[in-house]
């Protein structure tokens, strides 16, 4: 094919918006957000793709998340980790996401922080198949957890939890097993 032909068949119907591989999506979005989309870019693709890389792209660019103590309250700090595929499979104990790909640890009333320990260790013992980065995350908030027992220094507080299904107003639902 004669390379004009080529250069005009790209130049055929509108201009591609962006430089790497992309395709078309329907989406329906509530009003308030489209309106605050509008204000990232008056295109909508662009908008959404923008507001994706500032969530998500920044976190993925920099080195992945291990473990972080935010301090909440002077002297009272909390353990923050990164997505972890092994700790979701502790039955009792919740990644509840903070900001994107940042979760503190819950875990459901009557849970010793022992029981905690020993669950973290145990998945850093029978799970070969976990990768480099998760384990590498794991192994830190065992240390974290096992020096903080062992000074006397860990302690639980609980968390108002909502449920998030259903109107508001409806009667409260349990969710420390959901």
């Amino acid at each position: 094919m004669p390379e004009g032909a080529i250069r005009k068949k790209r130049d055929a119907g509108r201009p591609r918006k962006f430089a790497e591989p992309s395709r078309p999506i329907t989406v329906t979005l509530p009003t308030r957000v489209l309106r605050m989309l509008q204000e990232l870019s008056p295109d909508r693709a662009r908008a959404i793709a923008r507001a994706t890389e500032t969530a998500v792209g920044a976190a993925k660019e920099r080195e992945p998340m291990r473990v972080e103590v935010v301090e909440v309250a002077p002297g009272i700090g909390l353990i923050i980790v990164g997505p972890s595929e092994s700790l979701h499979r502790i039955p009792w104990l919740r990644l509840a996401e903070i900001a994107p790909g940042r979760y503190i640890l819950t875990i459901v009333p009557g849970t010793a922080i022992e029981i905690v320990e020993v669950a973290i260790s145990d998945i850093l013992e029978d799970r070969e198949d976990m990768g480099q980065s998760e384990r590498a995350m794991i192994t830190e908030i065992l240390k974290w957890i096992r020096s903080l027992r062992r000074a006397q220094n860990i302690t639980k507080a609980e968390l108002l939890l909502v449920s998030t299904r259903g109107r508001r107003g409806s009667r409260p639902v349990d969710i420390a097993g959901t």
